[in-house]
């Protein structure tokens, strides 16, 4: 039987690890190899770095198996609390887990041009292969207004567990509220892209800090009873 103690390390754990290699993959390879606005010097990197490529594609299978493995960890951590809210929010990491599986298929066609596996001219694959990575880029956003609704469930449960600190309750629907409302703008409104880059810089940090901060705290101290002072009371256990 997993016991809330060894679902939360599980969740911690893997959520860790999934934010060093989105940072690595995503933070780092994506962004080099990307060149906004310019097919063909994208098109080049892609073909003289094809191994960091092949790793970036990689880094993103595994995110997937790991976010599976947090949606589940996370529902058995909060089944007690709400089973049907806690399934729920599962079931939308579910959901946005499947959606960053089609957004990574935009990769694989990537690899087909790459290849020579379609006949095109050089500037068409070059068009082609921009598209992918925006097609890519446009339903990681879409995924990601799931996820932060994700976040937002998973928020109001640890604020009724007696296993999670309030403040990372509070942490978890701020970081959620922001999701929704980024990559709503990116997703429906890619016109003002700077305009939401800029808002995108504003909360990164606390975003982060949620949930990282939320996954070491896990690891510490999740799945253990916890006590909050309520003025004129003694210490209780967080209802």
């Amino acid at each position: 039987m997993i016991t809330n103690r060894k679902s939360a390390l599980i969740a911690g754990i893997a959520l860790i690890f999934m934010a060093a290699v989105a940072v690595f993959i995503y933070g780092y390879i994506h962004n080099m190899l990307l060149v906004p606005g310019n097919p063909e010097a994208t098109a080049v990197n892609l073909e003289s770095h094809r191994w960091l490529f092949h790793t970036e594609i990689l880094g993103w299978h595994v995110i997937l198996l790991l976010d599976v493995v947090v949606a589940w960890a996370l529902y058995i951590l909060f089944k007690n609390e709400n089973r049907k809210l806690s399934a729920f929010a599962a079931g939308l990491r579910f959901v946005y887990s499947a959606i960053l599986g089609v957004a990574i298929l935009n990769f694989i066609y990537i690899l087909k041009i790459l290849n020579g596996s379609f006949a095109m001219t050089q500037q068409m694959a070059n068009e082609q292969i921009m598209s992918f990575l925006q097609s890519f880029e446009r339903t990681l956003s879409f995924g990601l207004i799931i996820f932060g609704f994700h976040l937002l469930i998973l928020g109001f449960l640890a604020l009724k567990s007696k296993y999670i600190l309030r403040f990372w309750g509070i942490l978890l629907i701020f970081a959620a509220i922001s999701y929704i409302i980024i990559h709503s703008a990116k997703f429906f409104l890619p016109e003002f892209e700077s305009q939401i880059k800029f808002v995108e810089n504003v909360l990164s940090l606390p975003m982060a800090f949620g949930e990282i901060g939320f996954a070491f705290w896990l690891i510490f101290r999740g799945g253990k009873p916890v006590m909050d002072y309520k003025p004129g009371n003694e210490l209780t256990p967080q209802s």
